[in-house]
């Protein structure tokens, strides 16, 4: 795995977020996302991946229960949460990450996450979750381009 490269996605995406902290918490319209509710998804999508990075390494086989991003947005309310912490907290749960990719057991990377649509492979997830947080980065740009930033 090509961690150097997954850690430049993560200063990148550092340096675009703490540009655009004056306009983390304006809305444009009631179904858009804040900045920081973009950040705090990509918290719980860390959250939800450590647990899938690390019980892959020790089952063969496991089923994860799903995740509704509106649900969670709802549930943690993250609207009153300062947006500094929210940064703050998606870097260090990123370099945990980051951490713990680079010592994932090859042997383990054949592990499979069992959903509806068929099996994803430990090593496949991995490579998901910086291709979810680069898509999310363009989409944090285009939001802070249209609020003016």
């Amino acid at each position: 795995m090509d961690t150097a490269t997954f850690r430049a996605r993560i200063d990148t995406f550092e340096a675009l977020m703490q540009d655009s902290a004056h306009l983390a918490d304006i809305r444009l319209a009631p179904d858009k996302w804040t900045l920081k509710e973009m950040v705090a998804h990509l918290v719980d999508s860390a959250s939800n991946n450590h647990q899938r990075f690390v019980r892959l390494q020790l089952e063969p086989v496991l089923v994860f229960p799903k995740y509704d991003a509106e649900q969670w947005r709802t549930v943690t309310g993250i609207g009153t949460f300062g947006y500094a912490d929210v940064l703050a907290l998606w870097k260090s749960y990123n370099l945990l990450l980051l951490h713990l990719i680079e010592g994932v057991n090859p042997a383990a990377l054949n592990h499979v996450w069992r959903k509806e649509d068929g099996d994803v492979t430990l090593e496949a997830l991995i490579r998901d979750y910086f291709d979810h947080m680069e898509l999310h980065r363009k989409l944090f740009a285009e939001r802070a381009a249209e609020l003016g930033g």
